[in-house]
């Protein structure tokens, strides 16, 4: 049996057994890289009762597949009778926070050779990395669109889908001497997790990408986490998918659970299986510091503080003890806890369980020399003021219940971003922004969206629909009554059915 886990520790306690006395297992070790950044990354090693083989669990690679960053995040509050976990539950926080594919960039692309990249994605990826060299296998929770299925049935289960699915990049592989027998690995936990689902719709399927082929039709996964495990490290590496047009959160956790459980009972890796726990976060009260300063506020809350004051979350208690994330909109960064920020216009602090708000608290500039907190009902006037162009960012606002089953997808420069209905998003003249689409709960709605107060060229007809023209930012194009600011700025991006305006977002030029 491989054990790549505790070289390093049993080598340290047999030099220092004098001074130091092994942890009594089982036991937890947590582990945080760069604090306070965005790209906080969040390590949890479990040691079960008795040793045993290590599988590596990263979910939240890419920031807008919840099934799979929420099941791994379970696994990092279990303990074990057998084995050992690495559970890292959002490699990707940033793009996690913003409910987004990869905001600066696809993180599980660049898993590639010999590369120069200096990114903060790619510094995630070196961490990610040193940890596979400890494991025995690899799994990479996902959510992907459609469903798989090896004969074209429609556009949703085909080929070419990935959702509900165990991907390999090959059948079998040779290193080391030895050969990994990925597909037999592979069905033999499909058939455990299958039996197990009553809904023969979403039962999940065997997906061999051929990776290792020359012509592959999927070349990009010769830059993902999985490829470079298997090539670099000869531990057999797994792709997980639950799918996107899945409506249930719940539903897509509980078949990453069956497939992390079966892949571990083939390791004989013995755990305490976690429950499901999809409950709203709730802000119980936060601790928060002005110029040194302690005030405990609640959700609703409002503080004020004279212009150049330094505001700082030192602590926030929730139901939550993961995935909670703080942002001083417009200051900092999109993670700000512990930070200690000079404040100089009137915000608010927005308090955060992965990508969704849960509470906020208005942050006001006084002209008074004192510091105050008042309760919600004494300000219910209270608002935020946008922040400067110096400091562009995007504005999240709390969806109404009726509309939270849409998200829009737009491209700045090529690049694919998703928008909450609500949210403002700023981008800068002379960007290039297309409209690509509008999707209900995963699913292409071919709803026609408009961008308000702008028509395009060389049409002779304007239906109404902006999906697929690019839009070189620029405001001198727009007709400003329809902006919603008085800078002639701001304006909505709106869906309608049958006459009706039922959601929208904003676009900030700045």
């Amino acid at each position: 049996m491989i054990k790549r886990f505790l070289k390093a520790a049993a080598i340290l306690l047999i030099t220092a057994a004098v001074v130091y006395a092994a942890p009594v297992r089982p036991y937890t070790e947590h582990k945080t890289y760069f604090k306070g950044n965005d790209y906080e990354l969040n390590v949890y090693k479990i040691y079960g009762r008795r040793d045993g083989n290590t599988m590596l669990i990263i979910g939240g690679v890419q920031g807008d597949e919840p099934g799979g960053f929420l099941s791994a995040d379970l696994y990092a509050g279990i303990r074990l009778e057998q084995g050992n976990l690495i559970v890292i539950p959002r490699a990707n926080l940033k793009s996690v926070i913003m409910f987004n594919r990869g905001v600066d960039s696809d993180m599980n692309r660049l898993f590639i050779d010999n590369t120069t990249n200096t990114s903060n994605d790619q510094e995630v990826v070196k961490v990610l990395i040193a940890y596979m060299k400890e494991a025995d296998i690899f799994l990479n929770l996902h959510d992907g669109r459609g469903f798989h299925n090896p004969i074209y049935i429609n556009e949703h289960r085909n080929p070419n889908r990935f959702g509900q699915s165990v991907i390999v990049d090959t059948d079998a592989y040779k290193c080391g001497g030895n050969t990994l027998n990925l597909k037999s690995m592979a069905t033999t936990v499909l058939n455990s997790i299958n039996a197990r689902i009553p809904d023969t719709d979403h039962h999940l399927t065997y997906f061999n990408t051929k990776t290792d082929s020359p012509d592959t039709p999927f070349k990009d996964m010769r830059k993902t986490a999985t490829w470079y495990a298997l090539r670099h490290f000869c531990i057999p590496a797994f792709g997980i998918e639950s799918s996107k047009n899945i409506q249930s959160i719940e539903l897509k956790i509980l078949y990453h659970n069956y497939a992390v459980n079966e892949f571990m009972k083939l390791m004989d890796i013995i755990p305490e299986n976690p429950p499901i726990y999809v409950a709203p976060a709730v802000l119980e009260n936060a601790l928060i510091t002005v110029n040194g300063e302690s005030l405990t506020v609640k959700n609703g809350d409002v503080i004020k503080i004279k212009k150049n004051d330094v505001v700082s979350v030192k602590h926030i208690e929730t139901n939550y003890e993961r995935g909670i994330s703080c942002d001083i909109l417009g200051f900092g960064n999109l993670n700000n806890i512990g930070k200690e920020i000079p404040v100089t216009y009137s915000t608010k602090i927005v308090f955060r369980k992965d990508n969704a708000k849960f509470a906020e608290i208005a942050v006001e500039v006084d002209k008074d020399k004192h510091t105050a907190v008042h309760t919600a009902a004494v300000e219910q006037q209270a608002s935020a003021v946008a922040p400067p162009a110096s400091a562009p960012r995007t504005i999240v606002e709390q969806q109404s219940e009726d509309n939270k089953e849409y998200i829009f997808y737009v491209a700045i420069n090529e690049k694919e971003i998703s928008v909450k209905p609500e949210e403002t998003l700023v981008t800068k003249t002379g960007s290039r922004f297309k409209i690509l689409r509008l999707e209900r709960y995963g699913k292409d709605t071919d709803l026609p969206v408009n961008l308000r107060g702008w028509v395009p060229r060389n049409v002779t007809v304007n239906s109404g629909d902006d999906r697929g023209y690019v839009f070189v930012v620029n405001p001198s194009d727009m007709i400003t009554r329809w902006a919603t600011d008085k800078q002639k700025r701001t304006y909505p991006v709106t869906v309608e059915s049958e006459g009706k305006e039922f959601v929208r977002f904003y676009i900030k030029i700045e």
